[in-house]
């Protein structure tokens, strides 16, 4: 509640100071080269995969020179944009989610951020950027402010070891098959702390312990994909209000409530869903295609990384991540250099080179062609996972209210499913998720209703 409030009150008055100040800061050079900032929220391994990536930016351009500043992640990344927009002493480029933008832009008068459409008019790879991620660029009045950077899907990653244990051979598609194969586990499998790993049960009292077929993080990023499928969506087209159809939401939620209920599957909080899949107490879990990069070297099993299940009534899935956008009033001589920047980022080598290192999805259909994206796609594991969702996938509503509606539905959903963990019937807890749903709808409309929509 504290960061909420917070937030809101930056909110106001940001709509009292924009317009109110300029950038001032003059032009620096670094061996003869213009230099811009980048202010970024990529920190461990992918920190690393960027900074390789700017310095062969800042050695292949004759203009230019890029400095990067981590700002440690995306909450402070955010409060920082911010606050340099108030006091008009901005980056001249910088990550941020599509509700950032849309706080920095709907209000008359000066724009904080840059449109961009005078660059993407005329770029002839602006076509080639996968529809889902043009679509998310551009706003009201088809005005572009961003261009993607870094996009990701949920995967499933798979304890094919464990699944050879119940005789199963390939990896589940859908979430039907999900459970299925879970509860075979949870009946068939005890987890042996001496070897670490899963063993099949010595007799129906085997006293070690359980082992689950999947775990899953309270995440309203996986509600969305499960609503979505279930022909459901997340706000009406104005995103004035949650449009939380009644029978496909909580379906959406009763499934995990089931899960927890019949005892195949176990909530997990934070990096515990990477720690226990990685200590192999669980078979499936469902999460960012950009976890393989902090797992990969941890896993001493073998595994496999296959795109999020389906199932639902429609084959949908939602990505996740941030743009880059140019920040107002910086000059011209600046503003021509951050979009050579921000353009190459986008360009077919180097966003295949950043999905081949970070599992981050390319941007671009002509650099899934390239020859050693081809045979990333093919030879690596997870290689396909989330490119192949590519094509189904949406963004979550853009509003800028939905950093604290997110904060909101997240919270109910804990409720939730603490509850139904000490639950007594199926039936009292579907009356649980009916009852918290409604109470999140009620705080999250509240907040959507203090912003414009955007179409």
């Amino acid at each position: 509640m504290h960061r909420i409030a917070i937030t809101a009150l930056i909110t106001v008055l940001i709509i009292l100071l924009l317009g109110c100040t300029s950038n001032v800061r003059e032009d620096e050079y670094v061996n003869g080269k213009l230099k811009l900032i980048f202010w970024h929220a990529m920190g461990g391994p992918l920190g690393d995969v960027l900074n390789e990536m700017v310095k062969r930016y800042n050695n292949e351009s004759d203009k230019y020179h890029v400095h990067t500043e981590f700002m440690g992640n995306y909450g402070i990344l955010e409060q920082k944009i911010i606050a340099s927009v108030m006091a008009g002493k901005t980056p001249d480029v910088a990550q941020m989610y599509e509700g950032v933008t849309m706080l920095l832009t709907r209000d008359e008068g000066e724009e904080s951020l840059q449109k961009l459409n005078r660059f993407t008019d005329t770029w002839d790879g602006y076509n080639q950027l996968y529809k889902v991620f043009r679509d998310n660029s551009t706003y009201e009045n088809g005005v572009v402010y961003s261009l993607p950077f870094n996009k990701s899907f949920p995967v499933l990653f798979s304890n094919k070891d464990i699944l050879r244990l119940v005789d199963e051979d390939k990896e589940p598609e859908t979430w039907q098959e999900l459970e299925r194969i879970s509860k075979k586990i949870s009946k068939e499998l005890v987890y042996d702390k001496k070897s670490g790993k899963a063993v099949r049960r010595n007799g129906v009292n085997d006293s070690r312990n359980p082992i689950y077929g999947y775990s899953f993080a309270v995440d309203p990023w996986l509600f969305g994909v499960m609503l979505l499928q279930n022909g459901g969506k997340m706000t009406n087209e104005a995103q004035t209000k949650v449009a939380f159809d009644s029978v496909k939401s909580q379906a959406a939620l009763m499934w995990w409530v089931n899960s927890v209920m019949d005892k195949w599957a176990y909530r997990s909080e934070g990096y515990n869903l990477q720690n226990d899949f990685g200590a192999q107490k669980v078979a499936f879990i469902v999460t960012s295609a950009v976890s393989q990069k902090f797992m990969q070297k941890k896993l001493r099993f073998n595994y496999n990384v296959t795109r999020v299940p389906s199932g639902g009534v429609v084959d949908r899935s939602v990505m996740s991540g941030t743009n880059v956008c140019i920040f107002s009033g910086i000059g011209e001589n600046r503003t021509l250099g951050a979009w050579d920047f921000i353009r190459w980022l986008n360009s077919p080598e180097i966003t295949a080179y950043w999905g081949m290192n970070t599992y981050y999805v390319p941007t671009r259909r002509d650099a899934m062609k390239l020859p050693l994206m081809q045979n990333h796609l093919q030879n690596s594991i997870g290689g396909r996972a989330a490119s192949d969702q590519l094509e189904i996938g949406t963004s979550e509503p853009r509003s800028s209210a939905w950093y604290r509606c997110r904060i909101i539905l997240r919270s109910y959903m804990d409720k939730i499913i603490t509850l139904i963990e000490n639950s007594t019937s199926k039936s009292e807890a579907k009356q649980i998720v009916e009852r918290y749903l409604k109470e999140a709808s009620v705080k999250m409309n509240r907040e959507l209703s203090k912003y414009s929509p955007t179409p």
